[in-house]
């Protein structure tokens, strides 16, 4: 494994994981094609330890840029098991912003979880498919163009919303989806604020990634580790990326110009549609 490919599958994966143009797709595309760039090392003998750990340095970057909320959200939960044992769970819902926080995670998490494992199957079919992942990434451009007539309003995030929201970050397992366009752009068209549902979008990405991480870190992935210089060139560049693309994607968002990453992600997929048929 070279360190300069997995450097460059680290910056691939902090840009992508944030930005809405989908790192699972970029990730397997690039799988696709190293090959017949004459990569060593890419491919099948990527170790499944690198993909796990590019995955956490991002996780790290979400915690470190929403640290405020994160810790907000940490505190809430705590609050909340309190109220509950109270019976008074409902209200310090509708009186502490971190409990409300702390309940829509929980509640978002759960679709998550289940989709996530039901379409584990069809996810893998996806990446190893220019066909499947070319479409993949045409529909979620789809996604983020109609975002041009979902501007945000003054919603206050409550469990319906975080449900909503839940179900829609599941289907984006799939690779060409990108769990950032879609959840954001489903927090807008429920008429949540721009800044709310960027927020929440990245901090309800949080038990998700560790959790994929957690379910991937076994006995063979800790067997392959490879190269550990390489590897952590690719984690330091997908922190580094991660960060300057969570700014960027904030500023976008505030200014309504979700929809301006379409035009990109619909000629991924339809660079992918035409190599599915060469």
């Amino acid at each position: 494994m070279e360190t300069a490919w997995t450097a460059a599958l680290g910056a691939v994966q902090g840009l992508t994981e944030f930005l809405p143009i989908s790192s699972s797709g970029h990730l397997a595309a690039a799988e696709l094609v190293a090959p017949r760039l004459g990569f060593a090392g890419a491919g099948g003998d990527q170790p499944l330890l690198l993909g796990v750990l590019l995955h956490a340095a991002t996780l790290v970057a979400v915690l470190v840029y929403f640290r405020a909320a994160a810790l907000d959200a940490v505190r809430g939960f705590g609050k909340g098991l309190a109220a509950l044992a109270r019976g008074k769970l409902g209200a310090a819902i509708d009186s502490d912003d971190g409990i409300r926080l702390a309940v829509a995670i929980c509640v978002g998490t759960v679709p998550t979880g289940a989709i996530g494992l039901a379409l584990e199957r069809p996810t893998a079919g996806v990446a190893q498919s220019p066909l499947a992942l070319g479409l993949c990434f045409v529909a979620c451009a789809a996604v983020l163009v109609a975002t041009r007539w979902w501007p945000g309003g003054a919603r206050r995030l409550d469990w319906r919303a975080a449900l909503v929201i839940g179900i829609v970050q599941g289907i984006a397992v799939l690779p060409g989806v990108s769990r950032s366009g879609v959840t954001i752009a489903a927090g807008l068209a429920l008429g949540l604020p721009r800044e709310e549902a960027v927020r929440f979008s990245f901090l309800l990405s949080v038990p998700a990634i560790a959790g994929a991480a957690l379910l991937k870190l076994d006995a063979s992935a800790l067997a392959g580790t490879g190269n550990l210089a390489a590897i952590g060139a690719g984690c330091a560049a997908a922190f580094c990326t991660g960060m300057i693309a969570l700014v960027l994607l904030r500023r976008i968002v505030r200014g309504g110009r979700l929809w301006i990453f379409a035009p990109y992600v619909a000629a991924v997929g339809a660079a992918l549609l035409i190599a599915s048929r060469v």
